[in-house]
Order: structure tokens, then sequence, then C-alpha cells
């Protein structure tokens, strides 16, 4: 009987992996920042400016992941951060000041989910797969969505039943568990593995890779990561606020909650929907479908608000998200080869992680200065259709092959 492609496996392990890391650091938070909101008695801007300060050392890890990966290799990056990761949730469970916040979430959690998020992970698959690639990272990304479908009402209902330290320490027990084994016995690179070419799988035309440095020099690099950092701003400033806002129109937090969780699950879709097109259309239009989804979330928001709407926003988001995650390293591979992804693609996060960074704390800040989101949600439409024109006039990508790759 013919075994399993190896590759098959990593998308599994990345699966698991981005799971817990998405989930439990990501798409928890918002569930978290009402919690705490509450307790604390911050501001919505200071309080939002943990996810913008976790962003931050997350690319900046992300830049020495290639660089670690190749030194040490991909198991022991992946073990470091997972364990990284659960003491910084451990951590959160003694919160007492804001400084304890930034400090632990903002620095420590972050550090460590870096280890496990998506610049190995999906650097890991990408270096499985050629022409089944986009599907492969839909499939693997799932579990992003998938973690925010569990994890959020999941913290939505401990901090309900017990409180939101209990509930952080169940989010480090919960990415300990998973996380070590996975990284230790699964995942692995295919010159980690050293698997050996085959006739079928070996590439026909091959050609030289390009380096990080003329990656940097040419426009694509620039529209496409440019138009993934006003996207992601746009869909972090609702993600991160659409708890507070959603409570503040008198919809039940718990309710509230699950609300994201339905976000989550309408990207799973998205994202296998989004990565098998981009592995038989061109991967701009994709991203152009699936960021106009956002827009439309958007408008429907800015309208009325109810639980109806609120659903629809989030299923619309969430589904739109889920065409940025496997298309954009996908669309880099494409332009650039896979000798230098790692480093590539860890250049993009910084320019991404700028939204990231910027978009909960500019919607703390607006609904702080005005009392409303309404600027902050217009704001985020405009954004979008900006991101939406940068990938309309990215160049389409000339794929670079790399002859020492032999993948499916």
């Amino acid at each position: 009987m013919k075994s399993v492609f190896y590759g098959w496996w990593v998308v599994a392990g990345s699966f698991l992996l981005l799971f817990c890391a998405t989930g439990a650091q990501f798409y928890a938070f918002p569930v978290f920042f009402a919690a705490m909101l509450e307790d604390m008695e911050w501001t919505r801007a200071e309080t939002a400016l943990a996810m913008t300060l976790g962003s931050l050392v997350i690319a900046i890890t992300g830049l020495l992941i290639g660089v670690l990966m190749r030194r040490i290799g991909l198991r022991s990056v992946m073990v470091g951060g997972t364990i990284i990761a659960g003491l910084g949730f451990l951590l959160l469970t003694t919160v007492t000041e804001l400084w304890h916040f930034y400090v632990y979430y903002g620095l420590v959690l972050a550090a460590g989910v870096a280890g496990i998020y998506e610049i190995p992970n999906l650097t890991a698959v990408e270096s499985w797969f050629d022409r089944r690639k986009s599907t492969a990272l839909g499939i693997a990304t799932t579990g992003m969505g998938m973690g925010g479908v569990v994890m959020a009402p999941l913290a939505g209902w401990l901090i309900a039943r017990y409180d939101w330290q209990t509930a952080f320490a169940f989010m480090a027990g919960i990415v300990v568990l998973v996380g070590i084994p996975i990284s230790a016995l699964i995942m692995r690179t295919p010159q980690e593995r050293k698997t050996a070419p085959g006739p079928a799988q070996q590439e026909t035309a091959p050609a030289r890779a390009i380096t990080l440095r003329q990656a940097l020099k040419g426009k694509a690099f620039w529209l496409i990561a440019i138009a993934a950092m006003l996207w992601y701003w746009g869909f972090t400033l609702g993600l991160t606020h659409q708890v507070a806002f959603a409570v503040d129109e008198g919809i039940p937090p718990l309710t509230a909650a699950g609300a994201v969780g339905l976000l989550s699950a309408f990207s799973i879709p998205g994202r296998l929907t989004f990565g098998r097109l981009g592995d038989v259309i061109d991967k701009r239009y994709v991203m152009m479908v699936a960021a106009s989804l956002q827009v439309t979330a958007f408008a429907l928001l800015l309208q009325t608000i109810s639980l109806p709407v609120l659903y629809l926003y989030s299923g619309l988001l969430g589904f739109g998200i889920g065409g940025l995650t496997p298309i954009l390293p996908g669309i880099l591979s494409d332009h650039f080869g896979r000798k230098h992804f790692s480093s590539i693609y860890g250049a993009s996060y910084v320019v991404l992680a700028v939204g990231v960074m910027v978009g909960p704390f500019y919607g703390g800040w607006i609904y702080d200065s005005t009392g409303r989101y309404f600027a902050a949600f217009i704001s985020a439409t405009a954004i979008t259709l900006l991101a939406i024109l940068l990938i309309y006039i990215s160049p389409r990508a000339k794929p670079v092959l790399d002859p020492t790759n032999e993948q499916a």
C-alpha cells in the first residue's frame, strides 16, 4: 500500500499548532479584552495596546525564525516556542497592573507564539509542496480558524464560570500539551527528514531563487506586503473591538463572544475555498475577492446593529480573511521561490504586523476620543478598499523554481 506523503503529516501538525497559537493568543484576545476592561478598569486604547506590542514582538521575532530554523532546526524552534508560550499564559494569571499585561502578553507570550505561528508553520508546509501548494497551505491554516471556533467561546465560558485567570491557565495547558509532542515528533522540513528526490517529483525547469535583498528592491514585494498590512489593519480593528462594541449595543457578553467563534468558523471554508482557488487562478484575484468580503462586512455593521447583523458581519469577515492566510505565502513563493522563502515571508510579516499593531490601538483611540466606533469602522472600510487597489496593480507572479526541491 502506498504510504502517505510526509508533507501531509506536516500539514496536519501545522493545523494543530496553529489551532493552539492563533486560537489562544489571537482569537481569544477580544474575549479577554472585554473581561479585563471590566475587571481592571483600564481604557480601551491602553488595553488594546497589549495586542499591538504582541504583534510587534511576533514580527521582530519572525525575522529571526528563518535563521534559527537553519541553525538549530524547525523542531527545536517549535518546542522552545511552545514552552515560552505556555510560560506566558501562566504569567498572565498573575496580572495586577497594566505593565504586567504588556510584559506577559506583549513580550513573553508573543515571543513564544512566534515559534509556533505562521512563519515556521507555513514555511514548513510550503517546503513540501509545489503543485498543490495553495491547497496545502489552506488546509494547514484552517487550524487558525478552528482555534478561534473553539478557543474564543471556551475562553468566554471559562471566564463566565470561573474568571479570566483560570481561562489563561487553561490556555497554557492546551498549548503545552498539544504543542510539545507535535513539534517534537512531526514537524520537519524535507532537508531535516533527508527525503530523497523522486523522478516524478523533480522540477522540470530549474531557475535561480531570488534573495531577500533582491525581493526588497522590487515593487511586487512592497505592493503585496502593504496590501496585506492594510487588510489586517481593518481586520484586527474589527476583531479586537467587536465584543466590546456588541456589549455596548446591548448584546450579552457570552453571546458576543460566540460571534467571534462564528467569525473563526467561517474562516475555515474561506481558507479551503480560497486556497483551492489559488492553485487554479491568479492569486491576486483570489485576494481581491476575499478582501471585498471584508468591505461588505463593515458596510453592514455601519448600517445597523443587531444579533443577526453581528453574526452576518462575523461570517463575512471570517470567510474573507480566509483568503489572505493561505494566499499570501503562496503568492510570495510564486514570485520569489523557495530557497529564501522564510526570510522573505518573515520580512512581509513585519510589514503586515504594522497593521496588526495599529488596528486594535487605533480602534480603541477612536472610541476613547469619540465615545463611538463609527469612525473606526469607516476607516477600516477605506483602508481595505486601498488594499484591494494595491493588489490589483501588483504584477503577476512568474514562478521561480528551485532545482534543489523535489516536493509534490
